[in-house]
């Protein structure tokens, strides 16, 4: 096949460019199959092409309308659009780029243009557009301005590729060649690779004839001599300041100074012909491609443009052509009163203004576009039941006709249970339906505080509590970045004394707020750290150490005369209708996310989008909170009761607090539902016939591998929900959502969804375990039944003589619908995390049963009540560790580390009281060997079970 004239520019050098891109085209493959047809190398885009693009198709429709409800600024929404359009294209391009050796296949994104004259931001936003579009194959477009040429320099002193754009003159593009080389040099100096460095210097050239043109017409109207000069230069100035230009470029890259630079790798800077479309009807459609050929050059040109040559174009090397007559082009210019240099600093000038414009009516588009996408429904949720379709149907419509959400919205009792006292428990614990409309009158509350605190000088925040009071901060803390309006939080809930030796270590005692959150103000693990931190920080400030304190809990509790004897800077009290497992969008929730910086009246806002979806009047086949809760229960009432989430690593802490909503309601009276977070995603036939997936879909964040293991879920007929998240303040719909989901499914269940029996065993059991250690001054003395460095085995029966044996004997227990649950005692670290998160997978592999992991005591006041009182299907394995330092509890005979032990005690005994199956391994003094050694045994246990 002979090539077409697009395809033909190559043989003479030059590179040919698409000065337009839009969405369509990506999708479509138009993109690609210009580049394999015409040879296209590359492509410019503006928001100029981005405004028509947006405003002439529905191309964007949807990216911006999950942008909007991101509540994404227009910039921002603009800056997104274009970085994942620069990235496609890019990668479209990256093979041409390799096989070019970084020469073809670029495409460009442009900084701001209200930063033309400000190099430093410049300098910012490329930065930043740089680390976004994480492509070699890309330019970050900079114009020639003066302040534009710092900026030049240093980006290619970084590393960064730069399109100069809005290049005029030739005085100026000296400059900018200069800059580029000066960059250049700046990395030698630094030991840096140059290599794969690259520039190109777009020379706008239509503008020019547009300028000068109707200045040449007057002339040759008025007459007289200078007309006909006037005639001669008509429509000659751009392509002549372009072929000059050429033989500058010519002149400098072969310097000895370039050679240099050469000699290292550098690569030219080549000179883009810019601006290329033809204004006047008189001129050839193709007057500024054919004239403009030439080695090392490239060609950037509008679709219409491109369409002309393909057409008829007749590729020639014409660049270094009439040469004389281009030089003697300019210098007559100033014989008819035209000063070349004023004409291009007005058309620089003129292109800022007109960028600047383009970029204006492209936010205006996109204030539109997000004002109408802000209009659709926020839900956005999918069920995939397949065989259990039909009966969650079923149950929704006996919802319905029983007025199951009218009944919710008057918190009727009896949706639950028969028995008064139950229903009186019930009756005081459903104020978390109101909770984000009154939260919302306190905003101003809750920004004032946050005012008041960083005026006071602190510089973190320490939130200490445990369950309930805890979870939805830790969610945020993992969550969220530190905002510049905020201060860094950390959550302690863990008893494990490294930790808060650790904590202590890294926090500036006398600048840090502490916050003691319990409900009930007698919860044991807050209280002690409230008495640890108290007592650090009344060594440096005394009487005033209560300045460091605040309380949130509920009116009138223990915790409330707490802070009022020791001058807590202040105290929040809660609504008293609200389980702890049901706060997360009150005072125990919204305080530490303001404290952050976190943007609470919009996280509010997310939450009453969902509040109103799921209100009275909303029929159950659209309202999301009844229609997920209608399929947890009604799956699990039929066998599937192992809800595994599957989120998104960016907000995998959303797990966490979604295993203590769902196990502590519903893991009660023999049943519930086992939330399963955490468990990386396996192909479907390590999966039993008890699973229910829920998936997580974040914009922005989403792990292909999880995508094709979702599709493979469905495809092997397991029933799996979808809810799309378009940014990480959803998470106060989903809060929401999930907590209508909860109480439904446990009204379905037949369950108390509002209490949790069984945790207070394990809790007695600790207190009584502490009360020895106050009465005999140490805590009971325990014999393993089998011990192998650094390893001892508790519990159970002791039949194997080694600790792999007895692990074998305990995992042939495990049969179809079971889970196996690690209950671990240790510092929560990565090391910890992926050790423990490995043996997870190797256990179901192997037992092709469901996993969960907790650590002790977070558990207990989580998934606990689940192990105790919901169905007896579990296998726990609880793991311990000897800490290398302790901390002492001021005014007690314990220490942290004892508190911890005796919390474990405590609730193994529990656990053997219900009958459950339970060891405990003691992992010694090193959990590190500890985990390395647990490992080891548990795979020659799995290899004799198998």
């Amino acid at each position: 096949m002979s090539k077409n004239p697009l395809q033909k520019l190559a043989d003479y050098g030059q590179s040919i460019w698409l000065d337009y891109i839009r969405r369509k085209m990506l999708d479509s493959g138009e993109l690609k199959q210009m580049i394999e047809e015409d040879g296209l190398r590359g492509v410019t885009v503006n928001p100029s092409i981005l405004e028509k693009a947006i405003s002439g198709s529905h191309d964007y429709d949807n990216a911006v309308q999950a942008l909007a409800l991101e509540d994404k600024s227009e910039p921002e929404i603009y800056e997104r659009l274009g970085v994942e359009d620069v990235q496609s294209a890019a990668d479209l391009f990256r093979p041409l780029y390799e096989e070019s050796q970084g020469k073809h296949g670029y495409v460009s994104l442009e900084v701001s243009p209200y930063l033309a004259h400000d190099a430093e931001g410049t300098i910012a936003e490329a930065r930043r557009f740089w680390k976004e579009l994480d492509r070699p194959n890309v330019f970050i477009k900079v114009p020639a301005t003066i302040e534009g040429l710092a900026a030049i320099r240093e980006l290619i002193r970084e590393g960064i590729n730069v399109n100069v754009t809005l290049l005029f003159g030739l005085p100026r593009y000296r400059e900018v060649a200069e800059a580029y080389i000066a960059g250049l040099e700046a990395r030698v100096d630094q030991g840096k690779p140059i290599e794969r460095v690259a520039s190109v210097a777009s020379f706008f050239l239509s503008r020019i004839d547009v300028l000068v043109d109707p200045i040449l017409e007057e002339k040759m109207k008025a007459g007289g001599h200078k007309a006909e000069k006037a005639k001669e230069l008509h429509g000659q100035v751009a392509i002549a300041s372009a072929r000059v230009a050429y033989q500058i470029y010519k002149e400098i890259f072969a310097s000895d100074r370039f050679k240099k630079l050469a000699d290292k790798g550098a690569r030219t800077q080549r000179l883009l012909w810019a601006s290329t479309s033809t204004k006047n009807p008189a001129y050839s459609d193709v007057k500024y491609v054919e004239a403009l050929i030439g080695a090392e050059t490239v060609n950037t040109a509008p679709p219409e443009t491109l369409n002309a040559y393909r057409d008829h174009g007749e590729p020639a090397s014409r660049i270094e052509e009439h040469l004389d007559e281009a030089r003697d082009v300019l210098a007559k210019l100033p014989e008819l009163d035209i000063a070349i240099d004023e004409v291009t600093q007005q058309l620089e000038d003129e292109g800022v203004e007109k960028f600047a414009a383009s970029y204006d009516r492209l936010m205006e588009t996109l204030k539109k576009e997000r004002q109408h996408a802000l209009e659709e429904p926020v839900d956005r949720q999918t069920l995939s039941l397949g065989e259990y379709e039909s009966s969650v149907q079923k149950v929704a419509n006996r919802l319905e006709q029983q007025a199951f959400v009218t009944r919710l919205w008057r918190k009727d009792s009896g949706l639950w249970k028969s028995e008064p006292e139950e229903q009186e428990v019930i009756k005081n614990a459903l104020g978390w339906l109101h909770v984000a409309e009154k939260m919302e009158e306190n905003l101003s509350i809750l920004y004032a505080f946050r005012d008041e605190v960083l005026e006071a000088g602190f510089k973190h925040v320490v939130h200490m509590g445990m369950g309930g009071s805890s979870l939805a901060p830790l969610v945020f803390e993992r969550t969220f970045a530190r905002s510049q309006k905020g201060i860094p939080v950390t959550v302690l809930d863990t008893t494990d004394p490294g930790t808060i030796l650790k904590l202590e270590k890294e926090i500036p005692i006398a600048d840090t707020l502490f916050i003691v959150a319990s409900k009930s103000g007698t919860t044991a693990e807050p209280l002690a750290f409230c008495d640890y931190f108290y007592a650090k920080v009344k060594e440096i400030k005394g009487d005033q150490a209560g300045k460091n304190f605040i309380a949130i809990t509920d009116p009138g509790t223990p915790l409330v005369k707490l802070a009022q004897e020791r001058g807590f800077r202040r105290t929040f009290l809660n609504y008293a209708d609200i389980g702890g497992r049901y706060s997360a969008l009150s005072y125990f929730g919204l305080l530490p996310a303001a404290l952050m910086g976190i943007d609470v009246e919009e996280l509010l806002a997310r939450a009453l989008r969902m509040v109103h979806a799921c209100v009275a009047c909303i029929d159950a086949e659209n309202n999301p909170g009844l229609q997920l809760g209608t399929a947890l229960g009604e799956i699990a009432r039929q066998g599937r009761n192992k809800v595994t989430f599957l989120v998104p690593q960016t907000i995998s802490t959303l797990g966490m607090w979604l295993e203590q909503l769902l196990a502590e309601s519903t893991g009660k009276e023999g049943q519930g539902l086992l939330p399963v977070a955490g468990e990386q995603i396996g192909d479907p036939e390590v999966y039993g016939d008890d699973r229910f997936f829920v998936y997580f879909r974040l914009n922005g964040h989403n792990d292909e591998t999880l995508e094709r293991g979702i599709e493979a879920l469905k495809q092997a007929g397991h029933p799996l929900v979808t809810i799309q998240m378009d940014d990480r303040l959803d998470l106060g719909q989903e809060f929401f959502r999930w907590e209508v989901a909860t109480a439904t499914a446990g009204a379905i269940l037949g369950i108390n969804v509002f209490n949790q029996p069984n945790v207070q065993e394990s809790k007695d059991n600790t207190n009584r375990l502490l009360k020895m250690v106050r009465d005999e001054g140490k805590p009971p003395r325990e014999e393993p039944l089998l011990k192998e460095s650094p390893l001892s085995l508790f519990a159970g029966e002791k039949k194997a003589s080694t600790i792999a044996d007895s692990l074998a004997e305990f995992l042939d227990q495990a049969k179809a619908g079971d889970y196996i649950c690690l209950m671990a005692y240790l510092p929560e670290t990565a090391h910890n995390e992926r050790e423990l998160q490995e043996i997870r997978q190797q256990l179901r592999q192997s037992l092709h049963i469901a996993t969960t992991l907790g650590y002790g005591p977070r558990f207990l006041h989580s998934t606990g009540q689940y192990h105790k009182g919901g169905p007896n299907t579990g296998l726990f394995l609880q793991l311990t560790v000897d800490e290398p330092k302790d901390a002492q509890i001021p005014e007690q005979p314990y220490t942290f580390g004892m508190l911890q032990r005796a919390q474990a005690l405590g609730d193994l005994e529990a656990l053997h009281k219900h009958d459950r199956r339970a060891i405990r391994l003691h992992l010694g003094s090193d959990a590190s060997q500890g985990l390395e050694a647990l490992k080891k045994a548990i795979l020659s246990a799995i290899a004799v079970h198998q």
